[in-house]
């Protein structure tokens, strides 16, 4: 089991995650949001198919706290992406404010080509109650 977001400060970098955008993936993405407008674009994912991946792989490797709430996302894409790139996702913590016993954080994410170049730029908020599980309790 991975840490969870709460042990982590502000500007930490996770590990980049490198993954493939496979058919299998983006097919139970289309049936999972049942639009038959993006089962039509044949080999370029749909945008936020390469969104669910990429947080699922930065969620491999750091879950989230008990009790988290996503509280916003915002989400920009460079280009299209096609069914079966390689591609790779970077995210650090862009913020971290503790107020009235919760945390608010916000994570920044940028997903890479093989080549270097961003597809898609992102950033999250989440706010999760303080508490033992990141070390922040009192007593």
């Amino acid at each position: 089991m991975p840490s969870t977001l709460a042990s982590f400060e502000k500007e930490h970098r996770f590990e980049p995650a490198r993954f493939e955008l496979s058919r299998d993936w983006v097919r139970g993405y289309v049936v999972a949001v049942e639009d038959q407008a993006i089962a039509s674009l044949g080999h370029v994912a749909p945008p936020m198919s390469l969104a669910g991946l990429s947080i699922r792989a930065l969620l491999d490797r750091a879950a989230l706290p008990p009790g988290s709430i996503h509280v916003a996302q915002e989400l920009s894409f460079q280009r299209s992406v096609t069914i079966g790139e390689t591609l790779t996702a970077k995210a650090r913590i862009a913020s971290r404010g503790e107020r009235q016993g919760w945390v608010l954080m916000g994570v920044a994410m940028t997903v890479e080509d093989s080549d270097e170049r961003p597809v898609m730029e992102g950033r999250a908020t989440i706010t999760f109650p303080l508490g033992p599980e990141g070390g922040l309790a009192d007593g």
